[in-house]
């Protein structure tokens, strides 16, 4: 009967081990023959700053979570983690994932038509925007857990670095011409260029100035308003004032080439102006056509009561509009005419000596330069303003958490559990084995022994 006991307590042992070696199977080689991949790098990634519910991102632009997977961010990240040469933006982009955090209700309001009947019913769209979300990056097929975890940490810190670097950025107010370019420009163009620059500058600011209106510099001691009013002094005053000092005295480098251009101006506008004459007459006959002292109602037999009571009569109305904007536009037109007829007079008889013409472009180059670094030092300022406030208000909002490891397993939670229970089992009979083995070798278990084996002899 011993005998029989230890069989089977050794079967059931064998029972067990197979049971584990099957659910281990299940759990994770089959999940990593499938995909090749052992487990993946995983973190949280939350926002909280202005405009994230409602999915914009700190210049009220649409966000995007997917830039994390952007080009930039991967490469800055691949060269922090010392993977340049193994490992391409490409491949790395591939072993990406994102899943948004949000309830299971939350996704099903997400739906905008809904069956009933087989018929379908429009039903007010609603629109969630997720600010948790789960990033995690699959291994590289063998289990890596220190160097996933690693690259995964530099991917959430180049991603941060680049949400700075793009609210810091403003593509529109990068200057399209370098100093030099522009002094050497003629007079007309310079004062131009002058008048662009300082209109990007002052839509940079404003940004700044819409999204944060509240915030003042610790470092300044200024908000974005008074830096908004500041550029917006500069290009109303200093370089208005640059550009009516250049239309007034026709000021140009090369008089020649100027009248010629004008000429060119002149023949562009007397042909629009002809247009827009032309459009007038028609529209001026038409109005003249339209009879608006009489509107007639045609009522059918069935019709009831018609109500005969005068009213506004609002294709009339269309009608005259429609004449006052292209009288406008005339007018307009004729008055581009005469003021390039004007130029041309001027550029062909000069108002001023020359000596006084000379110094006047003059002074308009010595304004323009110190209106180009005007406009370098407020939009110095107006970057040390958004670090400050990024590094406040924004950065400090986009949390990201711990990065774990988690291992590419079937995820079946009855698997999972006979795989606890055979592991249980098996470390209890492990231990009630190694428990037999240590009592054989103590002395109380040496003398039954020895006895066991003098009783045989006597037998």
């Amino acid at each position: 009967m011993l005998k029989m006991f230890k069989w089977n307590k050794r079967q059931f042992g064998r029972v067990l081990l197979l049971l584990l070696i099957v659910v281990l199977c299940a759990t994770y080689i089959i999940p990593y023959a499938r995909t090749l991949q052992a487990g993946s790098g995983v973190t949280s990634l939350s926002i909280s700053f202005k405009g994230a519910g409602n999915g914009l991102d700190p210049q009220g632009n649409r966000f995007d979570i997917n830039e994390i997977k952007s080009e930039a961010v991967l490469e800055k990240a691949i060269k922090k983690a010392g993977l340049e040469g193994k490992l391409t933006a490409a491949e790395l982009r591939n072993q990406i994932y994102i899943l948004p955090q949000a309830p299971s209700d939350t996704l099903k309001d997400l739906l905008t038509l809904t069956s009933i009947n087989g018929k379908t019913q429009d039903i007010s769209q609603q629109m969630v925007y997720p600010t948790s979300f789960t990033v995690g990056l699959w291994d590289n097929g063998l289990p890596s857990v220190i160097s996933t975890q690693r690259l995964l940490k530099e991917i959430t810190k180049a991603y941060q670095s680049h949400l700075k670097s793009k609210y810091l950025a403003d593509v529109s107010a990068e200057p399209a011409y370098g100093q030099k370019e522009i002094l050497a420009m003629d007079y007309p163009e310079m004062t131009k260029v002058l008048g662009q620059e300082a209109e990007s500058l002052l839509r940079y600011v404003n940004m700044y100035e819409r999204e944060d209106p509240r915030f003042v510099s610790e470092t300044t001691g200024m908000s974005f308003g008074d830096l908004s009013e500041k550029a917006r002094i500069l290009k109303n005053n200093d370089v208005a004032n640059l550009k009516s000092l250049v239309s007034y005295f026709s000021l140009t480098r090369e008089p020649e080439n100027r009248v010629q251009y004008e000429q060119t101006l002149l023949k562009r506008a007397a042909v629009i102006s002809a247009k827009l004459g032309g459009a007038k007459a028609t529209a001026s006959e038409i109005v003249a056509i339209y009879d608006n002292n009489s509107n007639y109602v045609f009522a059918s037999p069935d019709t009831g009561s018609v109500d005969v009571t005068p009213l506004e009569n609002r294709f009339f109305n269309d009608l005259m509009q429609s004449l006052v904007d292209k009288q406008t536009a005339y007018i307009g037109a004729k008055y581009e005419e005469q003021d390039i007829l004007r130029a041309m007079e001027k550029l062909q008889a000069l108002q001023i000596d020359p000596a006084q013409y000379e110094k006047t472009g003059k002074r308009v180059e010595a304004g323009t330069k110190q209106a180009l670094t005007d406009m370098a030092a407020l939009k110095k300022t107006a970057k040390t303003m958004a670090a400050e406030n990024y590094e406040k208000n924004i950065g400090s909002k986009v949390q990201i958490g711990g990065i774990s490891y988690a291992f590419n397993i079937h995820g079946n939670p009855v698997a999972m559990y006979v795989l606890f229970l055979a592991v249980v089992l098996l470390g209890r009979l492990l231990m009630l084995y190694f428990a037999k083995e240590e009592n054989k070798l103590s002395l109380p278990g040496l003398l039954q022994s020895a006895k066991r084996r003098l009783g045989r002899t006597d037998e």
